[in-house]
Parts: C-alpha cells; sequence; structure tokens
C-alpha cells in the first residue's frame, strides 16, 4: 500500500498547467483533424497518432488553421463547439493567425480577443438566445459554470436507433441515455465522468460474439432484457461508465487516474492498442517536451468476463504496463515506439514494471521470461498536402531464420498494417478515402500459461474476454476502404467496404481466438493465416448523418454483410437498415 500511498500523494499535491479531458473517439472530430494535419494548415507539433486527444491539445492545434473553404470553416465551428471553443475569428471566414487573446476561463480554452488587437470584434462567450437563461448558452453545450477557478460542463447522452435485420423478424434496437460531466479546477486538475445505461439488440455477426466470449464488444457486464410492451423487443441491458481525473504537474506532464480505453495510431484499426474493448483501471503519465510525446499507462485487467465466474466472487486479476514514444521529426513524419508487457501475479503488482523508461523486455528476461512482451512501431508520413501514408507493425514473439525458411513457425507471431488517406479526392472537394490493409499471423497476442479452471491464458492481449488489439484478434488479413464526403455543412455521408479472410478454430485452436494458451496448438510448422475454418467476409455500410442542432443527429444506415465458410453450415448473410437519432454520442463500431 505504501506505493499507491505514494502516488496518490504526489498525484493531488502537485501543481501544475497543461493537459485537460478528453474527445472520446468522435470520427467527426477525428476526420477534421486529419484533414487539417494532412493539408499542414495546423499546428506542427500535434501528434496525431496517440489518442484520444485532449480538449486543451485540440484548441492549440486548430488556433493558427487556415480556412480554405466554406465546409473547412463550418468544420472548425464545430470541431469548436465540440471542445467549448467559441472565437469570433472562426465566425468570419479568416485566418487564426492573431495571438492576442484574453482567456475567460480558468482550463485556458475559452477565449475573446483583446480589443487592442488587430480584431477588435469580441463574440460573447454566452448566447443571448440561451434556453430559459441557464441551458444551451453556447452551441452544443447544455449547462455550464464558468469561474476564474472552476469550469464545469454538463450534457444529456441519447441514442435511440432502430431497424430490419432481413434475416430476422426481430425488432434490432438501441436505447441508451445518459449524461457527461467534465471540467477543471485551478489551472491544475481536470476531470471527466460519463454514465450510460443501454438496452439494445445486434446484428446477427454481433449476437455471435457475444454468445462466444460472453461479453458484449466494448461493454462489460450486461443481463437479459425483455420489453414488456412487445414482444419482439428483446436482447440485453448493459451499462458503461466512463471516469478518470487529471494533474497538470508541470506545462510538459500530466498525471491521470481513472477508467476508460485509449487507441494508438493512425488507421480505422490498430494492432498495437485499439479501443474495440471495454474501460479499464488504468494510471497513465504523459510527457510532452520538443518535438516528443511519450506517455506510460498502467492498467488493472481482468483475464475473463463475469459470465464465467458466476456468484459474488471477485474477478481474477492481471495487469498491464505499457510505453509509447512518438517523435515528430518534421511537422508531416511521425514515429512511434510501442511497448507492452502482459502479466500476473497472485494479488500483486510487479512493481519492476513501473519504471518508466526501462525497455520492459529486458526487466522480463531478469524475471526469468514468465510474461508477454509485445513492441510496435506506428509511423505517418503526410505528402504533397493531399496523402497521409500510415502503417503499423507488432511483434510478439519471431526468428528471423524461421522466417527465411518459410516454415510457418508458430512462434513467428507478428503483424503489420498499411494504409493511404487521401484528401478532397479527384479535386472534389471534402470528398475523402482511405484504404487500409491489415495482417497477423497466427497466436500473435497469445501466451503459454493458464488461467486455474479456465481454458484461457492469462498473460494473453485482452480484458475482459475482448482483445486489446484489433478486433478480430490474430489469424486473419482484412482490407478496408471508405470514402466520406460532406455533402452540405450538416449532411455526412460515409461508404464503407469490409472485406476479410479468417481462420475459424473447429475444436482446436488454430491460432485465431487470442484468449487461448497457445501451448494447445495444433502443431509447431507449417502455420499460415486462414488456417482452420477459412471465412471470407464482405461487408458494406452505408452511413448517412444530418446534425439538426449542435451534437445531435439524425442517421440512415445501411448493411449488407455475407460470410462465406468452408462449412455451409456457417454461412451468415445480413441485411440491415435502421435509422437513429443520438445526442453528444458516436455509432458503435460493428465492421469485424
Amino acid at each position: 500500500m505504501k506505493y499507491f500511498s505514494f502516488i496518490f500523494v504526489v498525484f493531488f499535491a502537485v501543481s501544475g498547467f497543461g493537459q485537460s479531458s478528453y474527445i472520446h473517439r468522435d470520427l467527426n472530430a477525428a476526420h477534421t483533424i486529419d484533414r487539417i494535419d494532412i493539408k499542414g494548415l495546423g499546428n506542427e507539433n500535434f501528434h496525431t497518432g496517440l489518442k484520444y486527444y485532449s480538449r486543451t491539445e485540440i484548441a492549440d492545434f486548430i488556433s493558427n488553421a487556415e480556412i480554405l473553404s466554406e465546409h473547412d470553416k463550418f468544420r472548425i465551428q464545430k470541431l469548436n463547439s465540440l471542445i467549448g471553443v467559441q472565437d469570433s475569428k472562426s465566425e468570419q471566414n479568416i485566418s487564426y493567425n492573431e495571438p492576442n487573446k484574453v482567456y475567460v476561463d480558468s482550463a485556458g480554452i475559452f477565449y475573446t480577443l483583446d480589443s487592442g488587437s488587430e480584431y477588435e470584434e469580441s463574440k460573447p462567450i454566452e448566447k443571448s438566445s440561451a434556453f430559459l437563461k441557464y441551458f444551451y448558452k453556447r452551441p452544443g453545450r447544455f449547462f455550464e459554470i464558468n469561474s476564474p477557478d472552476f469550469h464545469i460542463s454538463v450534457d444529456p447522452i441519447l441514442n435511440l436507433r432502430y431497424g430490419q435485420d432481413s434475416e430476422s423478424e426481430d425488432l434490432l434496437f438501441q436505447n441508451t441515455r445518459g449524461i457527461r460531466l467534465f471540467g477543471s479546477i485551478d489551472d491544475k486538475v481536470y476531470f471527466y465522468t460519463d454514465l450510460l445505461e443501454s438496452q439494445g439488440s445486434f446484428l446477427a455477426h454481433v449476437e455471435e460474439r457475444i454468445q462466444r466470449f460472453q461479453a458484449i464488444p466494448g461493454h462489460s457486464s450486461y443481463k437479459l432484457f425483455q420489453s414488456s410492451v412487445a414482444d419482439d423487443v428483446n436482447g440485453y441491458d448493459f451499462p458503461l461508465s466512463t471516469a478518470y481525473v487529471g494533474l497538470n504537474v508541470s506545462k510538459s506532464i500530466s498525471v491521470e487516474l481513472g477508467h476508460g480505453r485509449h487507441f494508438i495510431g493512425h488507421g480505422y484499426n490498430s494492432l498495437l492498442l485499439d479501443d474495440y474493448g471495454t474501460n479499464y483501471f488504468y494510471l497513465k503519465f504523459r510527457t510532452k517536451v520538443w518535438k516528443l510525446l511519450y506517455q506510460n499507462i498502467f492498467a488493472e485487467l481482468s483475464p475473463v468476463s463475469q459470465f464465467e465466474n458466476p456468484g459474488d466472487n471477485l474477478l481474477d486479476k492481471k495487469y498491464m504496463a505499457s510505453h509509447y514514444l512518438s517523435f515528430k521529426p518534421k511537422e508531416n513524419i511521425e514515429i512511434g515506439l510501442f511497448e507492452t508487457v502482459m502479466f500476473s501475479r497472485e494479488n500483486n503488482f510487479e512493481f519492476q514494471y513501473l519504471n518508466p523508461v526501462i525497455l520492459y523486455r529486458t526487466v522480463e528476461f531478469n524475471l526469468d521470461s514468465p510474461d508477454n512482451v509485445l513492441i510496435g512501431l506506428n509511423a505517418k508520413w503526410n505528402a504533397f498536402k493531399k496523402f497521409s501514408f500510415y502503417g503499423q507493425v507488432i511483434l510478439d514473439e519471431f526468428k528471423l531464420n524461421e522466417i527465411r525458411d518459410g516454415s510457418g513457425w508458430w512462434a513467428n507471431k507478428y503483424g503489420f498494417q498499411a494504409g493511404i488517406k487521401y484528401m478532397d479526392v479527384a479535386g472534389i472537394d471534402q470528398l475523402d478515402g482511405q484504404i487500409e490493409y491489415n495482417y497477423v499471423r497466427p497466436f500473435t497476442y497469445t501466451h503459454r500459461d493458464t488461467l486455474e479452471g479456465f481454458n484461457t491464458s492469462v498473460s494473453n492481449y485482452s480484458h475482459f474476454n475482448q482483445t486489446l488489439a484489433h478486433p478480430l484478434g490474430a489469424n486473419f488479413k482484412e482490407l478496408i476502404l471508405s470514402l466520406n464526403y460532406k455533402a452540405t455543412n450538416r449532411l455526412n455521408l460515409n461508404g464503407r467496404a469490409m472485406m476479410a479472410q479468417y481462420g475459424e478454430d473447429d475444436g482446436q485452436n488454430w491460432g485465431g481466438n487470442v484468449l487461448l494458451p497457445n501451448e494447445s496448438r495444433v502443431m509447431d510448422f507449417g502455420n499460415s493465416v486462414g488456417q482452420g475454418i477459412l471465412m471470407d467476409v464482405l461487408q458494406l455500410s452505408l452511413e448517412m448523418s444530418y446534425e439538426i442542432y449542435d451534437n445531435m443527429f439524425i442517421d440512415l444506415d445501411f448493411i449488407y454483410r455475407n460470410r462465406d465458410s468452408e462449412l455451409d453450415d456457417l454461412d451468415l448473410k445480413t441485411q440491415y437498415i435502421g435509422l437513429g437519432f443520438r445526442a453528444n454520442i458516436n455509432r458503435l463500431k460493428l465492421d469485424y
């Protein structure tokens, strides 16, 4: 306990300035940031590979962004609204080059222009058209309190979706209600929390995954739900909460403690650390100096879901420690080095892994190599102010001579990602494309140990039966093609095609399920991607969103999915159309 007491004292006793709460994987916001970054119009020291982005980071990134078109102007206005920035220059179509700002809140986010500057017109923070005097004083903010030493924002969360699957007579639905709260105190402490309560049912391939892994993707605990009004409305009841508090130790260093998830990479999916799974408890340190951004995460995870642990018994624990160092040698180049170790000790954290700078493989070797170490590379190059070339490599375990020989040795566990983003395709303003290819060999992310009483390893790269990397786990290759078009300021269209090939287990361990101990593998040599029961999947998605008010959307979705298996009994075809309304929340990711 003395170690955690020390962390607690440091966490709440040191003063500083810098970091703030995050924008949580908002794909529209991320796309706007990509456009600014690829076109070379934002702050050159912004690291796009380490998500999520804090509100102050985004505010600094766009503070000097040039606006090239009416649509881009509106995009930045919406980004300002999302993060809590209101600037009279963003209301005009002019460059963000005026540094003379007078900040009017403790977080250093909201500001007006100095009356002595070139731009003397300033816009008040609060709108005169506020609802009932207290609500929506600014676009997209339900309720706010601003004082010199305290800021808080409160927003409702709502997601109502209804649709029909061609292969099912039951109604597919989602009913999510919630609230989020974030703010800052004394320019030192920032905080965030949201609480969601949901009922819903899912497409057939998601339902299969829930039954197989006893967990709803992106969530943890759940119970069965049956409507008291309609017999065909049944599914799951699943809550979720995210919360953290952070402290700015100095201008360059922040410390954060909470429950949440993280994402590393520039792609649609990540092979290093993805946010597909559910929240976990973590302690995070971030340091940003010069052209470097360095992040440490220490997390407590669970090797199984609660449904494999019946009764009121404490879930088993495992732990993760990770480093990520991002370097920007030039404004259009970003290189990141990743390292993580998964380990389990009975009622004990391995304190040697708290060292924030040492290579974990060295520590793990000195402990007699009991744990699961992964290393990775993440990189991006923006070219010609139109393209972004990005990629990742993940290395779990390998021998170079076995790769040269092409023997298919089981322990050559690695994967890679390659992608391209193309802004204003064929010269069409606001039509942006992306191509991404992912490849992961069998048994990557797995480990040899076994949790007593379960057919799962402890130190695999997962939490609550959900992978911490790509949703497909291992033993797969995948191609994603997407087009995003902002037809009007309020109407956004997104089309995506996912083509994947992977190997499914047939009662034996062929290396696709990262939960299984790799000691149960079928063979040592001759392993290749797609082994087991070969599955070919094609999924086409069309998403249309119309923003009727700030951060409130009407959505229309269409999904076509076809799974062709070597075993005809496992074939699955889906055609889905759905309509929804959401406020202050994103769509669920269903293409895996």
